[in-house]
C-alpha cells in the first residue's frame, strides 16, 4: 500500500514538472513556512459534548511551484516537512474535558498538495488567492521509529486562501492557511477503527497549515 501511495504522488509531482518545463516563463517557484498540524476527532452522534479527540503540530514548511495557465488560474504543487510534537489526547463527557499528552514527540510527517488556485485581483500589486487540490498527510503516528506498522498517508480535499503582495513582477509575499478534509487513511487499523465506531460516532479527521509564504517569478 506504501508502494502505491508513493508511486501515485510521484506521478503527480512528474506530471506537473512536465508542464513546468515546458514553458519556463509561466514558472513560480518559492517556499512557504508556518506552523501545521493535524486532528482525528470522534463524536458522539447523540450528544456532541461528548467526543475523543488526538491532536498534533509543530514547525511547517514546504517548497512551491506555480504554473501560469491564465494571468488568474495557476496549478500549484507544494511539498514539504510537519515536524510533531507529541499528540495530545482529550476526553470530553458532558462538557467537561481532560487533557494528557504523549511522553515522546511523534515523528515529522510528509505533506503534499497539488491544485489550482485562482487570483482575485484587489489592486495592481495586491490579490487574494483562493485554491482547492487534492492534500496529502503522511508519516508514521507513533513516536516509536521501531514501529511500522503506524504508518499513515491522510488523504483527501484541501482548500487554501492567502493574501498576496506583488513586491515587483518577479517577487510575491504572501500570508494564507490552508484546511484540509482527510477522508482516506492507508493505515489498516486506523481505518477499521474509524469504521467500527461509525454507527456510533462521527468521525473528523483533518489537516491544517498557517504560513508566510515568498516566491519568484521567471
Amino acid at each position: 500500500m506504501k508502494k502505491k501511495v508513493f508511486a501515485i504522488i510521484l506521478i503527480v509531482c512528474l506530471a506537473f514538472g512536465v508542464a513546468f518545463a515546458a514553458k519556463a516563463s509561466g514558472l513560480r517557484v518559492g517556499a512557504q513556512a508556518g506552523y501545521g498540524g493535524y486532528s482525528l476527532q470522534f463524536t458522539d452522534k447523540e450528544n456532541a459534548k461528548n467526543f475523543i479527540r488526538m491532536s498534533n503540530g509543530g514547525f511547517y514548511f514546504a517548497g512551491t511551484a506555480e504554473y501560469a495557465l491564465s494571468p488568474e488560474l495557476s496549478a500549484k504543487v507544494e511539498a514539504g516537512v510537519n515536524t510533531m510534537g507529541k499528540v495530545r489526547g482529550t476526553v470530553s463527557y458532558d462538557g467537561k474535558e481532560e487533557s494528557m499528552d504523549a511522553t515522546k514527540a511523534s515523528p515529522i510527517n510528509f505533506a503534499l498538495y497539488a491544485g489550482a488556485q485562482y487570483c482575485i485581483e484587489i489592486s495592481k500589486q495586491f490579490c487574494i488567492d483562493l485554491g482547492a487540490g487534492f492534500d496529502v498527510l503522511m508519516g508514521k503516528m507513533a513516536p516509536d521509529d521501531d514501529d511500522n506498522e503506524s504508518f499513515n498517508a491522510a488523504m483527501g480535499i484541501g482548500l487554501e486562501a492567502a493574501a498576496a503582495y506583488h513586491v515587483n513582477d518577479n517577487i510575491k509575499v504572501s500570508l494564507g492557511g490552508k484546511f484540509a478534509w482527510h477522508f482516506i487513511n492507508t493505515n489498516k487499523d486506523l481505518d477499521s477503527f474509524i469504521k467500527e465506531i461509525s454507527d456510533n460516532a462521527v468521525t473528523t479527521n483533518f489537516g491544517f497549515q498557517g504560513y508566510a509564504g515568498v516566491s519568484y517569478a521567471f
